[in-house]
């Protein structure tokens, strides 16, 4: 590829553009994380109440009553809100210098004052965009593992537990696996669903989300198949993809289709499905090999803490930005806080299995 300067003569053809790229990740919070809370306590606080729901013994008619009253127990868990501040200068030397889309002729020449101001606002919308990117993976995390590991840089490793009982967590082995012999993916499916149902605050699920590995022996399973056989399809309680099954690059969730009425089936995969680490690399949100199983009463809710700064009040916000200048050397700051929670309020209403090797 030859090098040329503003001199040289150029034709542009095309900008080739891969949105792809760029994709947001805000699939899972716009799903299950529909409500907000703001707060400016340094933890924020659930109640649970725990009802009984307790017999009557049989007592004998000549002896004396016996109590049975009980008073109703609650439970408060509170959590501590993570925190995030990306901090990107730009050098009014930076500016100086024309810019690639100026050298290709997809921008209109421009003063270095005008690229700095068109750095400035490319910087805000990046860390903003990143930090939505964080909520999203964060609520994705607190569903999948009813946890959230909080790596902090140069910081301690901080695990918050939402409390999801042990057994909804599982790991199918050797012989147990979907796809080997003898397997039947439907039984699997109805114990899981008989456990979420079962659980304290727990509840029926009305989605399951396959993840892309996951997908194959679902898909395959005979037992999948007889319930999408020809003598069901005259009920409009079996709806499911068949044949070829093409996914959207920019959303990650594919609908496959209902098991029953009110249980959407989807698969998990494709570019929106990884988020990229600082060294270029690309982590899945999902495993590949896990199933997901998620009821509407998990009640997601997205909270966010007081902003730790001075210039923002102390105030709760989800997203604070702010500008400062420095003399010397010259420059100006743009950083970016926010202090997100994204907390499953029912976390037994979900229910995760890896289920291929």
């Amino acid at each position: 590829m030859a090098l040329y300067d503003i001199y040289t003569p150029v034709d542009l053809y095309r900008v080739m553009f891969d949105p792809r790229q760029t994709v947001p990740t805000n699939q899972w919070l716009t799903r299950f994380f529909p409500g907000s809370f703001l707060s400016t306590s340094e933890e924020i606080g659930f109640s649970k109440i725990n009802a009984s729901r307790r017999i009557a013994p049989f007592m004998l008619p000549n002896e004396p009553g016996k109590p049975i009253y009980r008073r109703d127990g609650e439970t408060l868990q509170t959590f501590k809100p993570a925190y995030t501040k990306p901090k990107d200068a730009v050098r009014p030397g930076e500016m100086l210098q024309l810019q690639p889309g100026e050298l290709s002729r997809r921008e209109a020449l421009s003063t270095p004052a005008g690229r700095y101001a068109a750095e400035v606002i490319r910087i805000t919308q990046y860390q903003k965009n990143a930090i939505f990117r964080l909520w999203d993976y964060m609520g994705a995390r607190a569903l999948l593992n009813g946890t959230i590991t909080i790596p902090y840089q140069d910081g301690p490793t901080v695990t918050l537990d939402f409390g999801r009982d042990a057994g909804h967590t599982i790991t199918l082995t050797g012989g147990e696996r979907w796809g080997d012999v003898g397997v039947n993916v439907v039984t699997n499916l109805n114990t899981w669903i008989n456990t979420m149902a079962g659980a304290a605050f727990g509840g029926v699920p009305s989605d399951i989300i396959l993840g892309s590995s996951a997908a194959v022996p679902f898909l395959a399973s005979n037992d999948i198949k007889e319930l999408m056989n020809n003598n069901y399809r005259g009920s409009a309680d079996v709806l499911i993809q068949r044949g070829i099954i093409t996914n959207d690059p920019l959303d990650p969730f594919t609908y496959l289709g209902q098991l029953k009425t009110g249980l959407n089936v989807w698969m998990y995969s494709g570019p929106a499905s990884k988020f990229q680490n600082h060294d270029g690399s690309f982590t899945d949100i999902m495993d590949p090999r896990d199933v997901l199983l998620i009821s509407a009463a998990v009640e997601g809710i997205k909270c966010f803490g007081a902003i730790l700064d001075e210039d923002a009040g102390l105030q709760p916000i989800d997203i604070f930005t702010k500008m400062w200048s420095q003399p010397d050397p010259s420059g100006r700051f743009i950083m970016s806080q926010s202090a997100p929670l994204m907390i499953p309020v029912n976390p037994n209403c979900t229910f995760r299995a890896r289920v291929v090797a």
